[in-house]
């Protein structure tokens, strides 16, 4: 092995233990959960995904 790989894994060990992340790869942004829900129109039936809190589709608002 070469010292400049060397170097990049002991940043990557103290990354890890000042973060708390289990390896490299993992950030707050893949742990996050979805922020839509499943919404079933009160108007027409279609089911749809939103953030907004809305019982009517884009359509049936109109």
């Amino acid at each position: 092995m070469n010292k400049k790989f060397d170097e990049d894994k002991a940043f990557e060990q103290k990354l890890k233990g000042k973060m708390g992340w289990k390896c490299s790869c993992s950030l707050e942004i893949v742990d996050k959960k979805c922020s839509l829900k499943k919404v079933v129109c009160k108007g027409c039936g279609k089911v749809f995904k939103t953030n907004r809190d809305v019982e009517y589709c884009f359509d049936c608002e109109k």
